[in-house]
């Protein structure tokens, strides 16, 4: 009875701690205030006792967590070697061993005669020499990567007339081919105490050596030009017009053998008869074969009249007409 009635030291601890509980939760729990912003006047500067302190936050520092695995029993880990570090190669040097590399290649280009070129191998020619086209190309020991197929072929079509069309390739590590198209030559023009080959285009050109089978025409004068080509820029202007290549043409046939085809810019084409006189047809191709019938009907008249012509002129066949004596 006298330890109820005289609580313990323990017992009146528990009654104050308890009571202060029941204390603490009727009691209403506080507001946040917020500190009022100091609004400063005008022409006053707030300084850093005045202004707003920003809290600080403070770094939060993360660990990984590494699950460790249990050493089997009975087996021993190998060791473990050494961490090699790692070598990170940056752009700028990426990019200097790039610009060396290209730079050495670019020596060795121009430097290797492996890359030089001999000289341009031709396919198609049968006029045209390697020597000439050397003379003109000047590509004995240049570097393979300079040569430019465009300029050498427009410098062999300029060069060379005689040529019709030119291919140029490079090929690696020194080669150049050039493959070339000759005009034909099917007249022989002399003049002046030299000749020419003349194609059947018109194009006079230098000739090589002796060819068989060519019309010979002996000329007095310069013949009409021909027109230039509109589609190509590089071909040469004919040096005979279209007209008279196609009166040669109509005429080589009916020349007197031991006789030549005579051009005189006056007359036109004409040969001399072995029977003592010069006939001329003119320079234009038409009516040829018309021509052709009416000095043979002239040629037979006079014979049967007994009259020995000198000249002959049937360039009009309306009209022709002959001269007796010189």
């Amino acid at each position: 009875m006298t330890d109820r009635k005289n609580p313990s030291r323990a017992d009146i601890v528990r009654q104050r701690r308890k009571q202060v509980e029941i204390r603490r939760s009727k009691r209403p729990a506080p507001r946040a205030s917020l500190p009022t912003p100091t609004l400063p006047r005008r022409g006053v500067t707030l300084d850093a006792s005045t202004q707003r302190v920003k809290p600080q936050v403070k770094p939060v520092r993360t660990y990984e967590a590494v699950a460790a695995v249990a050493p089997v029993a009975g087996k021993l880990s190998a060791p473990h070697a050494p961490a090699l570090p790692r070598i990170r190669v940056g752009w700028r040097l990426l990019s200097f061993f790039l610009v060396a590399l290209i730079g050495a290649g670019i020596y060795f280009a121009w430097t290797l005669p492996q890359f030089r070129v001999p000289a341009a191998t031709l396919v198609g020619n049968q006029m045209l020499s390697a020597e000439e086209v050397e003379s003109v190309l000047r590509l004995n020991g240049a570097p393979v990567f300079l040569v430019v197929p465009a300029d050498a072929e427009n410098a062999l079509r300029l060069n060379f007339p005689e040529i019709t069309s030119v291919k140029v390739s490079v090929e690696l590590p020194n080669k150049v081919v050039a493959t070339i198209t000759e005009r034909q030559p099917v007249i022989r023009w002399e003049q002046d105490g030299a000749y020419a080959w003349v194609d059947a285009e018109g194009v006079a050109f230098r000739p090589r050596g002796e060819m068989g089978g060519l019309v010979v025409v002996s000329a007095s004068g310069s013949p009409p030009a021909g027109l230039k080509s509109e589609g190509d820029p590089l071909a040469p202007v004919p040096f005979v017009s279209a007209q008279i290549i196609e009166s040669i043409r109509l005429l080589a046939s009916h020349v007197p053998q031991g006789s030549v085809l005579l051009y005189n810019p006056k007359f036109g084409m004409g040969w001399v008869d072995a029977r003592g006189w010069t006939v001329w047809f003119g320079s234009k191709s038409a009516e040829t074969d018309v021509k052709l019938r009416v000095y043979e009907a002239l040629v037979a008249s006079l014979a049967q009249r007994g009259i020995a012509p000198s000249f002959i002129n049937v360039a009009y066949p309306g009209a022709p007409y002959y001269r007796v004596g010189q």
